[in-house]
């Protein structure tokens, strides 16, 4: 029987696309705010029109999350963000090494994590740059159960949230294409057989003759 691997196998040496994804991303993450930091920083609060009416650059230090969610509570946020990290490594370890997207998924989700994260302990805020220059359809109009108010314009992002953004939207169309394999699956599947139908019928017996 051969033995099982180790922790650190399972990490490191059978999930190398993991890594590979996520050190890009996260390069590229802290690459590009660190160019942002340098060319867009000094233009604020000024918008730069990279493409007229639908994005440009404009620097902004978001304390909070998405949409000001838990603004100036970069600790509550640090530890959030901690958690799906554990948690993504614990679908990593336990990932098939052959599910390729479901890795990239998951590296996209903890490079962007990992790199707002970086921002968070070491400057108290991420550096945000890009920006739709566009109206939200429906802004103002309150979402009913969450009690949520559409704003005006979608906030100001990096690349980091662009990763974390593609690898749900990547683990969702998974989730639905699996669910869609079991349904097909099913469906094909013969009905079961109930206990009484496996029962051999009783043979009718021969009725008795008189005397």
């Amino acid at each position: 029987m051969a033995d099982k691997p180790s922790i650190l196998a399972e990490l490191f040496t059978r999930k190398g696309l993991f890594w590979i994804v996520l050190l890009t991303s996260l390069i590229a993450d802290i690459a590009t705010k660190a160019w942002a930091d340098t060319y867009v920083r000094p233009t604020s609060p000024n918008v730069t029109d990279i493409i007229p009416g639908f994005i440009g650059w404009k620097w902004a230090e978001n304390q909070g999350a998405a949409f000001s969610i838990l603004d100036g509570r970069p600790l509550v946020l640090a530890a959030i963000a901690s958690v799906v990290l554990l948690a993504v490594f614990g679908y990593v370890l336990r990932a098939d090494p052959k599910r390729r997207w479901f890795l990239s998924a998951l590296a996209l989700v903890a490079a962007g994590a990992v790199g707002n994260l970086y921002d968070r302990m070491l400057l108290g805020h991420v550096r945000d740059f890009m920006f739709f220059t566009f109206d939200l359809p429906l802004y103002g109009e309150k979402i009913p159960l969450i009690g949520w108010t559409i704003p005006r314009k979608y906030p100001v992002f990096n690349v980091a949230d662009i990763e974390i953004i593609a690898g749900v939207l990547i683990l969702v169309a998974m989730s639905f294409k699996n669910d869609k394999k079991k349904a097909a699956a099913k469906k094909d599947d013969p009905a079961p057989v109930s206990e009484a139908a496996k029962q051999p019928e009783p043979e009718p017996q021969e009725a008795a003759h008189g005397a």
